[in-house]
């Protein structure tokens, strides 16, 4: 099921000097099973309306539809916050500061104990948690401190799908990761999404953008100010957004304005412009 956002607007210190308006009468439609990304220079108001998503904030106006769900301003009454929350379930940025279990198992075990499996089963859904993001059994009786920056971030992950959720949030997931840690948890991101899981992105990657997102949205000044495919945002005007158009973008896009017949909409990576190249200029 699709994700309808109608006119949500949220402030910050309301009634006060300092009152900042985060989101201004947002509305926005974000496919079921598809991969998300949300975009926007930093204080645009990207954190708030992920938070809206499953109540963690309650938006001041409007509302937020999943499915039976409904986030309105009056959601923290709402007896099945939790429930949501287990359906739509968010990966902040650096997760990895959040861990604080004595071993790994027990660490991702903990989110699942609050839902009420018992600890044997809480367990057995950790380790299979913990396979998925590529940590086999010599992790798990570990300290969680004494992991790597990627492995923690696999950790910090790891306790959110051992929930299930149908509905990933995660903000900025490769944020201080090195290239290797960053692929591992994007080529996770990418078989959740196989597996039928939608997935939401809030990064200032473009080339993520690019190879991974089949919808972007941009907010900028607490507004959306783009919603559609990356090679549409790419291919217009980003002057205004903080945004840095990908490298093979701009060359697969030089390369149709030379006269080459170029499909712009289905290049992610090098490998898709040279099998066009190779195809259609024999």
């Amino acid at each position: 099921m699709s994700i309808k956002i109608e006119n949500l607007s949220y402030v910050y210190l309301k009634k006060t000097p300092n009152e900042v308006k985060a989101l201004d009468n947002v509305s926005l439609e974000i496919p079921e099973k598809k991969i998300t990304a949300i975009v926007g220079h930093t204080g645009s108001g990207k954190s708030t309306l992920i938070q809206t998503l499953n109540g963690l904030l309650t938006p001041d106006s409007g509302e937020v539809t999943i499915g039976e769900f409904k986030v309105t301003s009056k959601a923290r009454k709402n007896k099945r916050i939790k429930e949501l929350r287990k359906y739509v379930s968010i990966v902040f940025q650096f997760p990895e500061y959040q861990l604080f279990e004595e071993t790994v198992e027990k660490d991702v075990a903990f989110g699942l104990k609050n839902y009420g499996y018992k600890q044997e089963e809480a367990i057995e859904k950790a380790h299979e948690a913990l396979k998925k993001v590529g940590l086999d059994e010599s992790f798990y009786k570990r300290s969680p401190f004494e992991l790597s920056g990627g492995e923690k971030r696999r950790v910090a992950i790891a306790g959110i799908i051992a929930i299930d959720p149908e509905v990933l949030v995660l903000d900025e997931p490769t944020a201080g990761l090195d290239p290797v840690g960053s692929k591992i948890i994007l080529d996770l991101i990418v078989e959740l999404n196989k597996n039928g899981k939608t997935i939401i992105l809030v990064t200032h990657d473009m080339d993520i953008v690019m190879k991974y997102a089949d919808h972007v949205v941009v907010i900028n000044d607490s507004k959306i100010a783009f919603d559609g495919v990356p090679a549409d945002l790419f291919d217009g005007d980003v002057s205004n957004y903080s945004i840095e158009i990908p490298k093979l973008f701009t060359f697969s896009k030089m390369l149709k304005e030379k006269g080459l017949d170029i499909d712009l909409k289905t290049i992610r990576n090098i490998d898709d412009l040279f099998v066009q190249l190779k195809e259609r200029h024999k």
